[in-house]
């Protein structure tokens, strides 16, 4: 049986009250330290596409880092921790956001960064600049060699029209960075039939949902799974990189409801 590799799904790293969305510095620490510490391999978000091709070979605790809708704060607390442990990510990145951000010098504050709610309406505003990265801080991570950067199309599906969202998104993207992006995460994790179909039509290889559950070669490049990581510590993460990296259990955990997953997680990995 082919191993199941997981996608850690990101927003914000800071230490904001409103966890919604959001894991505090010293938890995601905490995470990273335990991805060192156990020998795990981060992925590119290329080497994760060619996983789901079926080629080449992938180390039994391989893992993906994903961030959704560049936030700064991913910039300001969680990039120095990841550069310390030389660990890989992806940043997806909504192009308009982005674009408003860079329209003004780069900004970092002592003040508190705010709640996930309270930075998406920030982001549609001129004030943009204090909540998420411009094209400076982007490039400055790729350099490092760690980032890889793709599309979470130009208006985080605020456009009628999905082929001009994913096409804008993807063109900002070279353009502005130089990098070639054939990935999408979809804009709330919300796809279908319609959409699948114009995102292939557009080279898109991978593209992510928010939906729990396990991932293999082959088989759905297009609707890749992704586990939300939440402000807990090292055993929890630790946790659910065990049952997203198992067939059994990842498929069972992501059909469990809410209030009964914290016990049967339990129950199971007392019997491995």
């Amino acid at each position: 049986m082919y191993q199941s590799i997981p996608v850690c799904m990101y927003h914000h790293v800071n230490d904001n009250p409103d966890k919604y969305l959001t894991v505090s510095v010293k938890n995601f620490r905490a995470q990273m330290e335990l991805l060192h510490r156990e020998g795990f391999t981060t992925l590119s978000s290329s080497e994760f596409m060619a996983y789901k091709k079926g080629v080449g070979r992938f180390p039994r605790k391989s893992v993906l880092l994903t961030f959704d809708d560049a936030w700064l704060d991913v910039f300001v607390n969680a990039f120095p921790i990841l550069k310390q442990f030389n660990l890989k990510f992806t940043l997806f990145v909504i192009s308009e956001r982005t674009k408003r951000a860079s329209m003004f010098s780069p900004h970092f504050s002592d003040k508190l960064f705010p709640s996930h709610h309270e930075a998406e309406q920030i982001a549609e505003t001129p004030d943009a600049y204090t909540v998420v990265c411009g094209w400076e801080h982007l490039r400055e991570m790729i350099d490092s060699g760690l980032c890889s950067v793709e599309n979470h199309t130009a208006t985080h599906g605020h456009l009628d029209d999905v082929r001009a969202d994913i096409q804008k998104g993807k063109e900002a993207i070279e353009s502005c960075l130089g990098v070639a992006t054939r990935q999408l995460a979809w804009p709330r994790g919300k796809y279908n039939r319609e959409k699948l179909k114009v995102a292939r039509d557009l080279g898109i290889e991978v593209a992510y949902t928010t939906r729990r559950g396990v991932n293999f070669p082959f088989i759905g490049a297009m609707k890749v799974k992704r586990f939300t990581v939440d402000d807990h510590g090292a055993e929890w993460f630790k946790r659910s990189l065990i049952i997203f990296s198992s067939p059994l259990y990842g498929y069972l955990y992501a059909r469990l409801k809410p209030d009964r997953r914290r016990r049967k997680i339990t129950k199971w990995l007392r019997c491995t």
